[in-house]
């Protein structure tokens, strides 16, 4: 769906939100349905619905599976 660069993701865990930043120990993990929401550098967010799938951290890069991604309108 799309690649930047972030400074901070949480995503919905089936168990709930993890908080993600640079560096951080490698991850795989179940997702659940809620909120991913992206914080850039300059501290501007988005927010996007995800119906389940999984999540890798490794490496600084985050990648995520899942069947639905919906955009949260911005405000």
């Amino acid at each position: 769906m799309f690649e930047k660069d972030v400074t901070y993701v949480t995503i919905p865990a089936h168990d709930g939100q993890i908080g993600l930043a640079y560096n951080r120990a490698p991850l795989l993990v179940e997702l659940g349905e809620g909120a991913l929401t992206l914080t850039d550098s300059a501290g501007k967010r988005e927010s996007y619905q995800l119906s389940g799938g999984f999540a890798q951290m490794l490496n600084n890069k985050l990648t995520i599976l899942t069947n639905t991604a919906t955009a949260e309108a911005a405000g």
